[in-house]
């Protein structure tokens, strides 16, 4: 029964940590381990409401046809985030299109879409995508469900402040509090029966617990800061008929070199890697090391095609916690983005690792109390309730 329950809180953990992450992705406007689409676009790959596992393009393999990605759309239904098929690549960018539709993107008013402009790669296996049926119709009722009980609010006294909160903020904010609670519920649940018996296993649990929770702190942000920084970004140029004082208008044919600039703001060394990611761009110094508190820069130079009209460049940018010596994050960066980004994570959580076995060890974690041996968690239990 014991391991049936267990299972169970899982899976609900896990239903719930998806539709959050999915609604966060929703409001940032970038998916977050989940996305889901809304039309028949996809179909019958994906139906209305159908999830997929979104990757992002920094963990990504490089993008080929077939592949599905997520991308900021310029012209479609307005712009915004589209899922589409990758159906083929020109010098301007890659050529997108529905399953369901007839025409490609670009044959109506949608450039070539830019690396930059794709912002999640769905995850497939022997070419064929993950599919989450209907896990996107689930979030958008609850959404729909949490607009109406916001509704209900607004009509009460003192509840306008509360409604004319954003609905997907709140219902973020709700996910997360529920997730809170269910661990906290799980680790301070009262024990009932063979409490003597297990209480050493118990403990024992608890203090892996600890450090799995101190890991996931921090591996989580440190993850993030590697992740979130890196990208690809997307230069406009005008190639024109004559020279201009923008930087950005180039006479078609010709080139114009322009500043790229690093800066590192956080505690550890940083190590950037800038490099061309679309044809037309050329990059003087890839390789940055980047101390805290200073920055760097390099130049890049921009070639404008011979006929005139509007191009995009791009540059990508990677960016690594300096905690391996350059030349073996370079060597890991060259073999993939996420080969690095993970020997450097596994350097983190070796360190916690001892560090946490050195200081407090795996026994079990408790105090001495009046003369019996109290878990940690019996005593914040009872601290908490004489304050109560």
């Amino acid at each position: 029964m014991e391991l049936r329950s267990s299972l169970g809180s899982v899976a609900t953990l896990a239903l719930v940590a998806v539709i959050v992450a999915m609604l966060v992705g929703q409001q940032l406007g970038q998916p977050i381990l989940f996305g889901f689409v809304v039309t028949g676009s996809m179909s019958p790959t994906l139906e209305p409401g159908d999830g997929f596992v979104a990757v992002p393009p920094v963990l990504a393999d490089d993008i080929e046809e077939g592949d599905v990605v997520t991308f900021d759309a310029r012209e479609l239904q307005g712009g915004g985030l589209t899922t589409h098929r990758v159906v083929g690549e020109t010098d301007e960018g890659y050529v997108t299109r529905g399953d369901a539709n007839p025409f490609t993107d670009q044959d109506g008013d949608e450039p070539p879409v830019q690396e930059s402009q794709i912002v999640s790669v769905a995850l497939q296996f022997d070419g064929e995508l993950v599919v989450i049926p209907s896990i996107g119709t689930v979030a958008l009722a609850l959404q729909g469900a949490f607009g109406a009980v916001m509704g209900v609010l607004s009509g009460l006294p003192g509840g306008d402040a509360v409604a004319d909160g954003n609905v997907e903020t709140l219902m973020v904010g709700g996910g997360v509090l529920l997730l809170l609670y269910s661990f906290a519920a799980d680790l301070l649940g009262s024990d009932r029966g063979g409490r003597d018996r297990s209480r050493s296993r118990r403990g024992a649990t608890r203090a892996g617990l600890v450090l799995a929770v101190i890991l996931l702190l921090i591996l989580v942000p440190a993850t993030a800061s590697m992740v979130i920084p890196s990208g690809v970004n997307e230069i406009t140029v005008v190639s024109s008929e004559s020279p201009s004082s923008n930087p950005t208008t180039i006479e078609r044919g010709g080139s114009q070199t322009v500043t790229y600039n690093i800066s590192n703001s956080g505690v550890f060394p940083q190590v950037a890697i800038i490099e061309p990611a679309s044809t037309g761009v050329e990059v003087a110094e890839t390789t940055h090391w980047i101390w805290r508190g200073q920055s760097a820069g390099t130049t890049a130079t921009i070639h404008a095609p011979d006929e005139t009209g509007v191009y995009y460049r791009s540059i990508s940018e990677r960016q690594y916690l300096g905690l391996l010596p350059l030349s073996v994050i370079v060597a890991l960066h060259a073999v993939h983005p996420v080969v690095a980004i993970a020997a450097i994570d596994l350097v983190i959580a070796v360190v916690v690792t001892v560090v946490f076995a050195l200081a407090v060890g795996f026994q079990p974690l408790r105090f001495r109390d009046t003369g019996r041996d109290t878990s940690v968690v019996d005593t914040v239990r009872r601290t908490v309730r004489k304050w109560l």
